[in-house]
């Protein structure tokens, strides 16, 4: 399955795993536990228990302000398009992928819309494993952040998606970076950015040929995989021929 399949699946499936508890389960992992009664204290030892929480709730706010970019290759922007049986209709998905060097996806971007429909969906997805409760936010540029809900996973990521309008594609082409954050277990985000670059061009572009892009997509993902072996490889081969990592002599036989 091609990613602009997915991406189209995902803006009709509306929110049913979230309703069958996938959202539970981040909501069971970020509920705090119940603060334990605390002890009484001593009269000499008064002092450093106060001092203990000032302490943990500046290190819980060092954690939560944590925010890190995510280093990754973006690919070209591209449409596709392709007929909705049901409708009757064309369905055009003009989508960006951020992966690992590795050819792992972790993040993509893009407009689905209807062919003759004023109203659009803008999707975005993230690697599995995020706290879904809090949903995702993207930041066009150093525009507001916006807030999406998180509507359905699947074992290359999650996506969220919200309804835009012609004047919000207008705006997507003047972006030059889309930041799409997420959070995760501890409250660290993570930021992925992709460049806004050459969207406008592939929006108002011809469509281009399915199988075409599913073949470009496989050929890079197989270089990436590649090129992070080679690059594993050398590291094995530096950290065997590192001074500490030399056998030690071997000791003089008793006599």
């Amino acid at each position: 399955m091609t990613k602009a399949t997915i991406l189209r699946r995902a803006s009709g499936l509306a929110a049913v795993v979230v309703a069958l508890g996938f959202a539970g389960g981040a909501l069971a992992q970020t509920t705090p536990a119940a603060p334990a009664k605390p002890a009484p204290a001593k009269p000499a030892q008064a002092a450093p228990a106060q001092a203990a929480p000032a302490q943990q709730q500046q290190q819980a706010q060092g954690a939560a302000a944590a925010s890190v970019a995510v280093p990754g290759i973006s690919t070209a922007w591209t449409k596709v398009c392709g007929n909705d049986q049901a409708a009757g209709k064309q369905i055009c998905m003009t989508t960006q992928d951020f992966t690992a060097e590795t050819g792992q996806p972790l993040a993509s971007a893009g407009i689905r819309e209807v062919k003759d429909d004023p109203n659009k969906k803008f999707i975005v997805s993230v690697p599995i494993g995020m706290l879904v409760q809090p949903g995702t936010r993207v930041i066009l540029d150093q525009q507001p952040p916006l807030a999406l809900k998180y509507e359905i996973c699947f074992p290359n990521g999650c996506f969220a998606s919200m309804d835009v309008n012609a004047d919000f594609v207008n705006k997507l082409k003047k972006t030059q970076t889309i930041t799409i954050q997420a959070l995760q277990m501890g409250g660290r985000t993570l930021n992925f950015q992709l460049p806004g670059k050459d969207f406008a061009k592939a929006y108002d572009g011809p469509p281009s040929d399915p199988n075409a892009v599913a073949a470009e997509r496989q050929k890079m993902a197989e270089e990436l995989q590649k090129l992070a072996q080679k690059k594993a490889e050398e590291r094995a081969a530096t950290g065997a021929a590192a001074p500490g990592a030399t056998p030690a002599a071997a000791a003089p036989a008793k006599q």
